[in-house]
């Protein structure tokens, strides 16, 4: 309930050295946030800012799809600008949405890197720890969701791009989707909607709701479930350190990988 908190956990332990491996969970003091006490309004509000953040996403970047591409811009090109303004939109509009409904202090400390021994474990080591879980746990449900569904539908970047596309075309692609979209999707549903659903049903519901909700922007059934994966992880990673950038550096990781094994 709002206005309880969270109750921070005991840091996990180093059996080999007997000393911490991530700090206490963060306490969390919800009590002056939040539009409502309410959960039918909390959860209006929640859900009412995700489909106009969707909405900007998607019929925004169509707009400026097209508008570029009567420009005479090519397809590949025309649909990376246009995520590419859209994710600088979506930014501040995510941060729009914490000031109403959150806690935009907070969200500066999500982002603070700290010390170097701090911004080397949450930027470097952490993200390599959440890569290798989600590959492993998204393996398994390759496996699975091809026995009962068979070989999933991988749609196709716009345009055609591939490594026989121009310099500019992949290096716009690479801004696109390896770097601005970690940052606005991890600020929106591990930086907004997990706190959100933390401050009205606790820690495991916001980590596995805001998960789910991450994976159906997806759209695509294989996608979602993959995604839904990642939001567990991530969502997970957020609560336990109190950072952001594992959830980003890790999220940028995969795009990575994705764009380069799966879409080029």
């Amino acid at each position: 309930m709002r206005g309880e908190g969270s109750v921070p956990q005991r840091a996990f332990i180093n059996f080999f050295t007997m000393k911490p491996v991530f700090p206490p969970e963060p306490f969390i003091d919800y009590s002056s946030e939040g539009v409502s006490n309410s959960k039918i309004t909390s959860w209006a509000v929640i859900l009412s800012f995700l489909v106009s953040w969707m909405a900007v996403l998607f019929i925004g970047g169509l707009a400026i799809f097209i508008l570029l591409m009567i420009a005479g811009v090519g397809e590949g090109p025309a649909f990376s600008i246009g995520s590419i303004v859209i994710g600088i939109i979506l930014i501040p509009m995510t941060l729009l949405f914490i000031y109403v409904d959150g806690s935009l202090e907070r969200t500066r400390e999500l982002i603070r890197f700290g010390t170097l021994k701090r911004g080397l474990t949450v930027g470097l080591a952490v993200p390599v720890f959440a890569m290798i879980v989600d590959n492993i746990l998204v393996l398994i449900y390759g496996v699975m969701f091809v026995a009962m569904f068979g070989e999933p539908s991988i749609p196709e970047l716009p345009g055609g791009t591939s490594w026989e596309s121009s310099s500019s075309a992949l290096v716009l692609s690479f801004i696109s989707i390896c770097i601005l979209t970690p940052i606005y999707e991890e600020l929106l549903f591990r930086g907004y909607i997990l706190d959100s659903i933390n401050r009205i049903h606790g820690k495991w519901p916001a980590i596995l709701l805001s998960s789910l909700l991450f994976g159906l922007v997806h759209l695509e059934p294989y996608i979602i479930g993959m995604a839904t994966i990642g939001g567990v992880i991530y969502g997970w990673i957020r609560i336990r350190t109190g950072s952001l950038i594992p959830g980003i550096v890790a999220h940028a990781m995969w795009n990575t990988m994705a764009l380069i094994v799966t879409y080029l």
